[in-house]
């Protein structure tokens, strides 16, 4: 069995084995060491894959995936390697988000990210110019909402970060909604990061008015050259910003990391790479990383380069899943 022909049929396994059908998952154990005794020479990556599989019955035991599913994914056992990635991107986005533990940073199947007004691709940059002259650049794989009326005009952050210069309207200042804060436009560009548990704001010229989302909803001005990030306990101190760099960064595909979250920084890398990296965000959190980070580098190369900097371990599927833990 060559290198192709072994990443569809461990895909189709993973699928099988993780089903909530438990006589489906008994037989599929079955069949599976039947199946594994034949290849010996595969025994090494087969039994990664095992390992995976038990690492995501345990994320979720209520969430499974359902017989159809199971049915769907043999029918398509012979078709192409393509169409068997596309499966199983779905399943793994299935049985491992519902959970809340892992952020899969691949093909999001989040309806909300499908049915944005305006959202890009892997790897793509785009930029726009709204209704009321305002100009909206989106960077790879992020999606916004728009909520404009003749009384407000708000730009809704699905996922991922967008640069904004806002065309003025004092009777209407533009807001952006994140998860964490409402950042309301006194000025004209700014930046704004989503990330799994944080937004940050980097100001560019004038101010923004910042308001948490979170129970103590505190309000702070962010003026030019300062940046400020929201959680769910509220806002961070506001600090410096060097202008320059981030601009420079930005139209460069860099991730100019300042003590950043390593779970926020595998999301930013998922953007840029046609891979799937799966990760239990709460494990990773507190690994800090700085310095500069070109997102769209060899992820192969950046991963090695993290190894060596935080205790972490990447395992890898195929050439198209890479999980990784902390050691």
């Amino acid at each position: 069995m060559n290198a192709k022909q072994l990443q569809k049929e461990m895909a189709l396994w993973i699928v099988r084995l993780n089903t909530d059908d438990l006589h489906e998952r008994q037989q599929a154990q079955i069949e599976f060491e039947a199946w594994r005794s034949k290849y010996p020479e595969h025994h090494d990556q087969l039994d990664q894959m095992l390992n995976f599989s038990e690492s995501m019955q345990q994320f979720s035991t209520t969430h499974g995936i359902s017989s159809q599913n199971i049915r769907n994914s043999m029918k398509v056992s012979q078709q192409s390697k393509k169409h068997i990635l596309q499966l199983f991107s779905k399943v793994l986005v299935f049985c491992v988000s519902i959970g809340g533990v892992v952020y899969f940073t691949a093909h999001s199947t989040m309806m909300s990210y499908y049915t944005a007004d305006y959202k890009t691709e892997i790897g793509q940059m785009h930029s726009i110019t709204l209704e009321d002259g305002s100009k909206v650049t989106l960077a790879a794989k992020s999606a916004i909402k728009l909520d404009f009326t003749a009384e407000k005009r708000q730009i809704n952050l699905v996922q991922g970060d967008i640069y904004i210069d806002v065309a003025k309207d004092p009777q209407r200042p533009l807001i952006v909604h994140t998860a964490q804060a409402d950042f309301k436009a006194l000025g004209t560009r700014f930046i704004v990061y989503q990330y799994a548990n944080s937004s940050v704001l980097n100001m560019l010229h004038s101010k923004v008015e910042t308001r948490s989302l979170a129970q103590n909803s505190q309000v702070k001005v962010v003026k030019q050259g300062e940046k400020i990030s929201a959680d769910s306990l509220g806002l961070s101190p506001i600090s410096e910003l060097d202008i320059a760099s981030t601009e420079f960064a930005w139209d460069k595909h860099q991730i100019l990391a300042d003590q950043l979250p390593l779970a926020d920084l595998l999301t930013n890398l998922g953007r840029y790479h046609h891979q799937y990296l799966i990760f239990n965000h709460s494990t990773l959190k507190d690994y800090k990383v700085s310095g500069v980070i070109n997102a769209k580098q060899d992820l192969d190369q950046t991963l090695r380069l993290l190894v060596t900097q935080y205790p972490i371990k990447i395992t890898k599927l195929g050439d198209h899943v890479i999980y990784i833990t902390s050691k």
